[in-house]
């Protein structure tokens, strides 16, 4: 991933962070994503093996990781997105990370609906927090098909509607000036045996070291 300005500045502003005597403002960073954001099939003991828990932690409390996540999530949750705008009055960085729950629809007016939902997001998250507000775009994650539930007997059309996905999401970024990141691959399949969806502890750290590069950590 091409790292933008803005992401650079961020990095920078992590690395004073560190070295410098005295303490610096924690970044605000507001993820709005699905369950795995908001960590909800996870066990209670291992809640804090979430990825945005292990990013927090990783950035030496640099990061303010603000998780707005929920399970069963499509891109087309506008009025949450709406309602999440509203009661977080500051954000340093926002991150949206859907599309999951859109793969479930196989139709041709899957991915476009999806990318019109996100172009809806950041243009009013920018409305309220400025243009400059840096944006970071995440593909979804990839599937273990074989241990999916209901939508198993669709289990490669829904492996490449997660791909399309990820590539109309990349092709949005560049057009909004956001940044982009795919978790697509992240996940090793032995940590998609649940419901071939959710990642366990293990399948987390591991997008959370995707994100890190992301994120400049």
């Amino acid at each position: 991933m091409k790292r933008s300005c803005l992401l650079a500045a961020l990095t920078l502003l992590l690395s004073l962070g560190w070295s410098a005597a005295a303490p610096v403002k924690r970044r605000a960073v507001v993820v709005f994503g699905d369950s795995i954001s908001a960590g909800s099939n996870l066990p209670a003991a291992d809640r804090d093996k979430l990825w945005l828990r292990l990013l927090e932690r990783e950035s030496n409390d640099a990061l303010l990781m603000i998780n707005e996540g929920k399970g069963g999530r499509p891109s087309a949750s506008r009025p949450e997105f709406d309602a999440m705008l509203a009661r977080q009055p500051k954000m340093d960085l926002l991150v949206i990370a859907l599309g999951m729950n859109d793969s479930r629809d196989i139709t041709e007016q899957c991915v476009p609906k999806a990318v019109e939902n996100l172009r809806y997001m950041i243009t009013q998250a920018r409305q309220k927090h400025g243009a400059a507000l840096p944006v970071l775009l995440v593909g979804p994650t990839n599937i273990n098909k074989s241990a999916l539930g209901p939508t198993k007997p669709i289990a490669n059309e829904r492996e490449a509607k997660l791909k399309e996905l990820g590539t109309a999401f990349e092709k949005l970024a560049q057009e909004t000036k956001c940044d982009y990141v795919s978790l697509f691959g992240s996940v090793p399949e032995s940590s998609l045996t649940k419901d071939g969806v959710h990642p366990d502890g293990t399948g987390n750290a591991a997008i959370a070291e995707v994100m890190k590069k992301a994120l400049g950590l």
